[in-house]
């Protein structure tokens, strides 16, 4: 029940790499603010990943479009971290086994205690596990800006934090003579990463609600509210707002709930909580990192 594509976004989208000229591949989705031109660039190839991506730059595209009729000033999300989420729910949605068997893009639909752990380790992968990531590169960002690390030490205290906020080290020796930080494509052009952490809170408090709406009855992690046109309006009536209203009253529009909880994040991944504290039990592992 959502807003279809123009005929322009097919027209003018650069949906694969053009064979003449040099391109940025980085995906991403454009609104040109005309409120009838959507259009995605990135140089798509026939895999998986290029399946999830170009889902999740299609749900740029249609909060793009349900809020066009608003003021210039308001057609954006009701935070950074809006977007994102619509974006990764989108990707989230359309990669369960049940969906993939619903649409024939899997053969058997196969289900057992093995296939659900293996997905939700996959999804814990790309989602929960990024967090620390992102607070990593934007916590070293507002250093940055406020003037608290001197320039002589930006490289020293990136490294510094990884390795305290993600457990991580460099390969190599590294000195101040570089810059690894913005190597990062959306450090270098200036998109706020924080966006990224709350995204990741916000597509499951997305989920869980859609979930409700279309009346699915069981697990979070085994929700497809894919051909829910009940879903599909609420879901409209929040992207509809763009930015005109508070972003927790946007929020609560959809979820019911006014502020950020990471509730659903925990009943997602349950089973996966489970079975991880059973087998850090079982092989003697210790949580974290020295």
């Amino acid at each position: 029940g959502l807003k279809p594509l123009p005929p322009t976004f097919f027209n003018l989208s650069m949906l694969e790499k053009p064979a003449n000229r040099e391109v940025v591949c980085h995906a991403t989705a454009w609104d040109f603010y005309d409120a009838k031109d959507f259009r995605i660039k990135m140089c798509t190839k026939l895999n998986f990943d290029d399946f999830l991506t170009i889902h999740h730059e299609m749900g740029h595209i249609q909060y793009f479009m349900q809020y066009s009729n608003q003021p210039a000033i308001y057609r954006d999300g009701a935070n950074d971290g809006f977007h994102e989420a619509i974006g990764e729910l989108m990707s989230m949605c359309v990669s369960t086994p049940k969906h993939l068997y619903a649409i024939g893009l899997l053969e058997d639909k196969l289900q057992d205690d093995e296939i659900e752990i293996n997905y939700l380790f996959s999804q814990a992968i790309t989602t929960v596990s990024a967090m620390p990531f992102h607070y990593l590169n934007d916590l070293w960002r507002w250093k940055i800006f406020n003037g608290s690390i001197p320039v002589e030490n930006w490289n020293t205290e990136f490294w510094d934090l990884a390795k305290e906020i993600t457990g991580v080290e460099p390969p190599v020796v590294r000195d101040e003579s570089v810059l690894d930080c913005p190597t990062i494509f959306h450090v270098a052009q200036d998109y706020d990463m924080i966006r990224y952490f709350t995204r990741t809170v916000l597509q499951f408090q997305f989920a869980n609600s859609l979930c409700d709406a279309a009346g699915h009855k069981g697990a979070l992690n085994e929700c497809d509210f894919y051909g829910s046109l009940a879903a599909g309006d609420k879901l409209a009536s929040m992207l509809k707002l763009g930015s005109s209203q508070p972003w927790e009253v946007a929020l609560e529009s959809l979820t019911g709930e006014k502020g950020m909880t990471a509730e659903a994040i925990k009943n997602y991944f349950s089973k996966l909580t489970t079975w991880l504290h059973n087998k850090n039990i079982e092989e003697g592992n210790k949580v974290g990192w020295a």
